[in-house]
């Protein structure tokens, strides 16, 4: 018992101190290194002691049944008996290969059962009882496959004084983690999982079982001379247990932000520890600086609604909010609001097209894009929307309201804030929008014009209520999730949309067609004809991808030139959402792909507007895509809908100036990511707040000189920081809600 506490502590020691240096290395000059490693200390104390424990009691248990001797009898033994050797070396065999088919089923069903469906929870605990339903089967089959690896067995001797058992076991392992450094490094790209916690419990495992081995082989003499050493376990284990309560009580410090964002292992202790220790079950909690400032109440944390003059801080923001109109006369959160005025349509000077395309590109970087000078290896990913950029009006600040798709297009076809969109439920990873929303599509159909969507994505079967408008959705083909994300959709989508648009252009008929375009979604899809770099990591295979799609992006372009159609159709092309490829660490895992931030590289997307008649014209002026939806009705001639919180465009397009106006985005929690953030960039477009709702933190960003917002400004200028805080909780707390 005590040599197995003894190492566990030690080996959480040095596990705290290396966890603490690389902390400490990517953490704000402001963090103390020693107040950090005490934290550190305190979090690791827990479980190091609950491990040491349990090690000692079944150390202790294998000794009173086998004595404490056992494993150097037995290792005596099979130098001795050859038979007994061969006998442990086929079971060994046996065993691998029973675990192999056991591992290869598990994962299959892994994928029916859990990834494949929406409760995640249901399939996991499905699969756990067909895999305990399994294990007597298993047991059946190892006999069967033990005796036909008897004679493989004979063929392995053993090496020197090393039983053939033995140096099978220290192969095997050598092999295996070979073979897995050679997957995660050659066939994955390591930058983008989150092993830290991993390596730090690997570390932990290897440390404690080093030590042992020491303790009892080559150090054993040291060790039995060592004094009292009985009683300096149970003082370090008395000062573990005593660090555990003086950690549960520290409060907010630079320290704790640093566990949150930049520690390994002691981020996943900190996250138990505040799931543990929520005390009103909202699920907030303030242990480590967390976010509740109330964990006494349960209606009071940060994603709780704020009730203006009722003496509380009700979402822990900025204290309460006075019950008085805000500002410009919009009435406080709770009020009735007057009714809306339709937003007027811009002067033209030609007739409005008849017909709408829209080319819906999904998760494309603003920056991949040709025109925005983005040319690897000398050339445009882009040409074809490139020619679509020069032909009408270019928006090269254009910011998705979510960085992520079930958020993102719910909220651009109803030109509404991600929060303000009416679904099925709000804690779900793919929400249904309800027929209480007025999407763009209704509106098109009831002014009489032919409505049409092509897509082949899971999305639209997930969520139906996004297709409301539509009066024919083609989303054949469409695969479940794992199979849609490593699809190739565009091949069978756009010989459709051709053939559909020579079709109406011999009708005749008013026409508005959607196109959803899935490639550069992850996993990025290696195509033959698409040269990459030798090497290609995520970025160049997202490269990939962009100059895959956009081929097919230019034969629909070709289409409606070819068809006559291009001076009577307004053409739109957009993203709904950006990707990342490691720029940022959110509680301490580098951020790759989307969903999970409100980074620029996740919000800014291309929005690309031919208008016939029109000017071609590149704007810079920072717009949202909930813009997109009034610019489409106002260039169309039609009346926007008093519900859509967005504004048209369309006098910018024309080249009239445009009054400047903040941009908000929201990052909702979903159960693929558990987190809530919100962001506004000021109007100029200079500066950037994001509000990390979940941590009840602030980042301010320069965009203009910190393009990559890399340089935190939030402590520093505090008087900005001050004044955008207070403009971005008055959008949360008063212009926000509906």
């Amino acid at each position: 018992m005590a040599g197995a506490l003894g190492a566990a502590l030690l080996a959480g020691v040095a596990v705290a101190l290396v966890d603490a240096f690389l902390t400490a290395a990517e953490a704000p000059p402001e963090v103390s290194f020693g107040s950090l490693l005490l934290l550190e200390l305190g979090l690791y104390a827990l479980p190091a002691l609950a491990l040491g424990l349990a090690a000692g009691v079944c150390a202790g248990a294998f000794a009173a049944t086998f004595g404490s001797d056992a494993p150097r009898r037995l290792l005596h033994r099979l130098r001795r008996d050859r038979e007994l050797d061969r006998d442990l070396v086929a079971g060994l065999i046996a065993g691998a290969v029973v675990a192999v088919v056991f591992a290869g089923a598990i994962a299959f069903l892994s994928l029916k059962l859990v990834a494949g469906v929406e409760r995640k929870s249901v399939g996991a605990l499905l699969l756990g009882l067909v895999a305990a339903a399994a294990l007597p089967f298993l047991v059946a089959a190892w006999l069967p496959v033990f005796r036909a690896a008897r004679p493989i067995a004979r063929l392995l001797p053993p090496f020197g004084p090393v039983p053939a058992s033995v140096a099978l076991v220290v192969a095997s392992a050598a092999l295996g983690a070979l073979a897995a450094a050679h997957v995660v490094t050659g066939r994955l790209d390591w930058r983008a999982l989150n092993l830290g916690g991993y390596l730090m419990i690997a570390l932990f495992a290897l440390l404690a079982a080093a030590i042992l081995f020491l303790a009892y082989g080559p150090l054993g003499r040291a060790r039995a001379r060592l004094p009292a050493r009985g009683l300096l376990v149970l003082l370090g284990a008395a000062l573990a247990a005593l660090l555990v309560p003086w950690t549960v009580a520290r409060g907010p410090s630079p320290e704790t932000a640093a566990l949150d964002q930049n520690s390994k292992g002691a981020r996943v202790l900190v996250g138990i520890g505040r799931r543990l220790l929520d005390r009103d079950g909202d699920g907030f909690s303030a242990f480590l600086g967390g976010p509740d400032c109330d964990d006494r109440r349960a209606d009071v944390n940060p994603d709780a609604a704020e009730v203006p003059g009722n003496g509380v801080d009700d979402n822990c923001l900025d204290g309460d909010r006075a019950a008085s109109p805000a500002p410009g006369g919009r009435k406080p959160a709770g009020e009735a609001e007057p009714a809306a005025q339709k937003k007027p349509a811009a002067a033209r000077t030609t007739p409005p097209p008849a017909n709408l395309v829209i080319l819906a590109v999904d998760t494309l970087r603003a920056d991949r894009l040709g025109v925005a000078g983005y040319k690897p290896r000398g050339a445009s990913l882009t040409p074809h929307l490139d020619r679509l950029a020069g032909q009408g009006a270019y928006f090269r600040r254009v910011y998705a309201q979510a960085p992520n798709t079930p958020r993102s297009f719910p909220s651009i076809f109803a030109s509404r804030y991600p929060s303000q969109i009416k679904v099925d439920k709000e804690f779900q990873n793919y929400a249904d929008v309800l027929d209480e929303n007025t999407l763009l599509f209704e509106v098109l159909q009831a002014a009489g014009i032919v409505t049409e969507g092509f897509a082949s994505h899971f999305y639209f079967e997930r969520a139906p209520g996004i297709r409301q408008g539509f009066d024919r959705f083609d989303n054949a083909g469409a695969l479940d999730i794992a199979g849609s994300n490593h699809d190739i959709a565009s091949p069978r989508i756009v010989p459709k949309v051709e053939a559909r648009l020579a079709e109406l252009a011999r009708t005749q008929d008013r026409f508005a067609m959607f196109v959803h375009l899935f490639e550069p979604h992850s996993t990025y899809m290696v195509h033959n004809d698409v040269p990459l770099p030798g090497k290609p990591g995520l970025a160049e295979k997202y490269d990939g991808e962009i100059a895959f799609v956009d081929r097919w992006v230019g034969r629909i372009l070709d289409a409606i030139d070819k068809n006559g159609l291009a001076e009577r159709t307004l053409v739109v092309a957009f993203s709904d959402h950006g990707e990342a490829f490691g720029v940022h660490r959110v509680a301490g895992q580098q951020m790759y792909f989307h969903g999970q931030t409100l980074y620029d590289e996740l919000l800014r997307v291309p929005l690309l507007i031919r208008l016939p008649g029109a000017k071609p014209a590149a704007i810079d002026d920072s717009v949202m895509l909930i813009d997109m939806g009034p610019t489409i009705l106002d260039m169309l001639g039609l009346a926007i809908p008093d519900d859509m919180v967005g504004r048209s465009l369309f006098p910018r397009a024309l080249g009239q100036p445009l009054a400047p106006k903040p941009v908000y985005a929201q990052l909702l929690p979903a159960p693929s990511w558990n987190h809530k953030w919100m962001t506004m960039v000021t109007g100029d477009g200079a500066h950037k707040l994001i509000y990390r709702v979940s941590d009840r933190s602030f980042e301010l960003y320069d965009l203009k000189k910190d393009p990559q917002e890399t340089r935190d400004l939030y402590s520093t200028e505090t008087e900005l920081a001050e004044k955008l805080r207070e403009e971005l909780s008055r959008w949360i707390e008063v212009d926000l809600p509906l």
